[in-house]
C-alpha cells in the first residue's frame, strides 16, 4: 500500500487480533470473556477499516491549500461514517467519478470479489448490531476473516486513489 498511515493501522489491527486470538486460546473458547473480546475485535476491526478508507481518500489532498485540507478533514477524515461499500463509492464520487468507476471495476476484477464485498458488509453489520445493543452472531474467527478480506478492498482503494 502507498498510504503508510493506513498500512500502519492495518498492521496494528492484525497484531491486536493475533493477541486476542492467543487470549481466547488461553482462556478457552467457552470462557465468558470471549464474547467481550469478540465485541472488542468487531469495534477495532471496523474502526480500523473506517480510519483507513477515510485516510486514504483524505491524504491525497493533504498538500492542497489550507482551505481544501480543512474542508476534506471536516467532511471526510473527521466525520463518522460506516465503511460500507456504498459510503466508499459515494465518497469517491464526490472527488472524482472516474475513481469510483475504476474502484468498482478493480473490485469486480478481484478473484474473490463476492467474498470480500460480503466480508465488508458483515463487518459493518456486526458493528452496527453491537452498537445498537444487540449481540452480534459473528465469532471471533469470523471477524478476523472479515477484516482480512476487507483489507483487500482497502488495497484496491489505495491503488485507485494513490495512482
Amino acid at each position: 500500500m502507498k498510504n503508510k498511515e493506513a498500512l500502519d493501522s492495518i498492521e496494528s489491527c492484525v497484531d491486536e487480533l493475533q493477541r486476542i486470538f492467543h487470549l481466547i486460546e488461553g482462556f478457552g473458547h467457552t470462557s465468558p470473556i470471549v464474547p467481550f473480546l469478540t465485541n472488542y475485535a468487531i469495534v477495532k476491526s471496523c474502526g480500523t477499516v473506517e480510519f483507513c478508507f477515510k485516510t486514504i481518500i483524505s491524504d491525497i489532498h493533504s498538500e492542497q491549500s489550507p482551505q481544501i485540507v480543512n474542508y476534506v478533514d471536516s467532511t471526510i477524515r473527521n466525520s463518522s461514517m460506516n465503511p460500507s461499500l456504498d459510503n466508499i463509492c459515494k465518497t469517491l464520487k464526490k472527488f472524482d467519478t472516474s475513481w469510483n468507476d475504476i474502484f468498482k471495476d478493480k473490485l469486480k476484477a478481484h478473484e474473490d470479489t463476492q467474498r470480500i464485498k460480503s466480508s465488508l458488509d458483515s463487518l459493518n453489520t456486526a458493528r452496527n448490531t453491537f452498537a445498537h445493543g444487540q449481540t452480534p452472531p459473528s465469532s471471533f474467527e469470523n471477524i478476523r476473516t472479515y477484516f482480512k478480506d476487507t483489507v483487500e478492498v482497502l488495497k484496491i482503494l489505495d491503488d485507485v486513489v494513490g495512482s
